[in-house]
């Protein structure tokens, strides 16, 4: 069986896409490795139970800032290095400075994947690519990348020197990929457009099917608001969500679900205060294993996906929460950026979008779900079939191997 590596500049916790497609090629009997590195440390406690269930699988480099002597000091020397590489590109744009600019793991990760020998390298993010040419070009393998995001279009403005750095690895290292995945349509076509030798393949962020007893009552009161990421923070349409809050009289509930800082939690719960809603009415939610989250999504009633549509990555992405709350039986209340919108549109039962800074619009919007109790279960019972039917991972799963296969084969 051939032997696929798969290499991310983060931890298997905070990079659930790679987990699933390492997971999966695994269990298809393949020779799997995942060369993974420390990224935020609310994650390593859940890091140790994928460790523990798939042992063998995950490689570990990079050091931690939390760990023995040597990982202290292996974490600080490729931080100091990258710090360096980073002013170095700034200040020159010189190229031979990028690759450690753009990943403080690259020469540790290269080290370790070219003893891996595999047939198939797979980048899952922009730091990792040139890890994995380099790697690929010494084991005469192929090359596949994963778009997660839109890298390059993370940055509001053409001369941030971290948008060229970006810009820089895509335009030296597109071109050497034999395969090319995104994470949403909007994410394909942009890049399809930027670089026409690509054919990028969509492959959605999905899960795969549940075996949950969604909850499809619907009471009078609370109707519980839910929203998750791995941080909560500002500039995620969450301010907009309070304030909205604020105008609608019924009893409302907002849960959040992620790494949150308690200058966050402040600030959120004084937005609250100024909009005369109660703080209570907030509820905050730390991080959870990865397992776990779509039974704790589906005691909610509505999911929201509030981005906010800036820089140009927010506005094309399709984030895992929505597939999430798919799965769960969760309305979808979504603010209205070119790639949340065209799935609305594809799928119009299963939520609505708001007008992005309209505070009216996403009040009318989540009353339309409070006023009328009938809509709201029709729309849990529509998801959740949807998620078991349609929107899934042994469906999407599909789309994947192929991409794998017709690699493996050229």
């Amino acid at each position: 069986m051939k032997r696929i590596t798969l290499i991310t500049t983060a931890q298997p916790t905070t990079n659930p896409r790679l987990v699933k497609e390492a997971e999966y090629l695994q269990s298809l009997g393949y020779e799997v490795k995942a060369i993974v590195c420390f990224y935020e440390r609310w994650a390593d406690r859940f890091d140790e139970d994928i460790f523990s269930k798939n042992p063998g699988l995950y490689i570990f480099c990079g050091g931690s800032p939390f760990g023995n002597l040597f990982e202290k000091l292996t974490y600080y020397k490729t931080r100091i290095r990258q710090k360096f590489c980073k002013l170095a590109f700034k200040l020159t744009k010189n190229k031979k400075f990028a690759e450690s600019a753009i990943s403080r793991t690259h020469v540790e990760a290269l080290c370790l994947a070219k003893k891996t020998d595999a047939d198939l390298f797979i980048a899952h993010n922009l730091g990792a690519l040139p890890t994995a040419t380099k790697a690929a070009k010494q084991c005469g393998a192929k090359i596949g990348y994963d778009a997660e995001d839109m890298d390059s279009g993370q940055y509001l403005s053409d001369n941030d020197y971290m948008y060229l750095l970006n810009l820089s690895i895509e335009q030296r290292y597109f071109s050497t990929v034999d395969y090319f995945t995104a994470a949403s349509p909007l994410i394909a076509t942009i890049y399809r457009q930027k670089y026409n030798f690509l054919n990028p393949v969509v492959i959605n962020n999905v899960f795969p099917r549940t075996n949950l007893s969604p909850n499809h009552e619907v009471k009078n009161q609370p109707v519980k608001l839910f929203w998750f990421s791995q941080t909560v923070g500002i500039n995620r349409g969450i301010e907009e969500v309070i304030s909205a809050m604020g105008q609608i009289k019924e009893n409302i509930e907002l849960h959040l679900l992620g790494d949150c800082s308690n200058d966050i939690k402040c600030l959120f719960l004084n937005i609250a205060l100024a909009e005369n809603l109660n703080p209570k009415k907030i509820s905050f939610h730390p991080p959870i294993p990865s397992e776990n989250i779509f039974s704790f999504t589906s005691t909610f009633d509505i999911g929201l996906a509030t981005e906010i549509g800036t820089p140009l990555n927010r506005d094309i992405c399709l984030t895992n929460k929505v597939f999430t709350y798919i799965q769960c039986g969760l309305p979808i209340i979504a603010s209205n950026t070119q790639a949340q919108a065209m799935f609305i549109s594809e799928y119009p039962k299963c939520g609505r979008t708001y007008i992005r800074d309209s505070k009216q619009s996403l009040v009318d919007t989540i009353k339309q779900y409070l006023d009328d109790p009938e809509l709201l279960l029709n729309t849990k019972k529509y998801n959740y079939a949807l998620g078991q039917e349609v929107l899934n991972w042994e469906i999407e799963s599909k789309k994947f191997l192929s991409v794998i296969n017709q690699t493996l084969r050229l």
